[in-house]
């Protein structure tokens, strides 16, 4: 356990901070340090995160090719587009598993017979709270329900490839995705 202690919290939610940012709240931590000083740490509140790792029988897996401003050098003019697990915001309503599922559903159209948590991974530590609940699916079936895409996912895009082809890319640096993607696979890969 740190030797950090935290001497008061100011929370700012979604929507009323000082970003103006409606998807996350934003905080500031004061804290005692080991050296007797004070300090204020600012952070990112963000919801949980679900992603998943879908395979068909034959080891086919998908990813999302999505476009990504946040991704872009500061003055680049051109948004990058990564590769990245279906996945998005845990709708408390629906659960973790739930909400893993829609996912799917919306990115990817497709249905897991079967669906268990993997791991949890913590993507921005230095910048915020956020958890990715990593899940694997199996038993994939097409949805009969109707694939809603959030406004920043009108070009998003169905990559389907084999799982250990995927990887292998990825570990050598060939696809632009991220740790978290990279970290998600190294789990999935116990399960194969």
């Amino acid at each position: 356990m740190s030797m950090w202690k935290v001497t008061g919290e100011r929370i700012y939610p979604k929507g009323d901070n000082p970003l103006d940012n409606r998807f996350y709240g934003y905080r500031e931590t004061t804290l005692l340090l080991p050296d007797g000083r004070s300090a204020i740490y600012h952070g990112l509140v963000v919801p949980d995160c679900v992603h998943v790792v879908a395979i068909e029988d034959d080891e086919t897996t998908y990813l999302v090719r999505q476009s990504r401003p946040n991704v872009r050098a500061i003055g680049q003019r051109a948004v990058p587009e990564t590769l990245e697990l279906p996945g998005g915001f845990s709708e408390p309503d629906l659960g973790l598993i739930g909400s893993a599922q829609r996912e799917l559903q919306d990115e990817i159209n497709r249905r897991a017979g079967h669906i268990v948590q993997i791991g949890v991974l913590y993507p921005s530590v230095g910048v915020s709270n956020e958890q990715d609940h990593i899940f694997f699916a199996t038993g994939l079936e097409p949805s009969t329900g109707d694939m809603e895409r959030e406004a920043t996912e009108q070009d998003m895009q169905i990559v389907a490839g084999k799982f250990g082809e995927l990887y292998r890319q990825m570990l050598r640096s060939r696809l632009p995705v991220s740790a978290q993607t990279v970290a998600a696979f190294a789990l999935a890969a116990s399960h194969l």
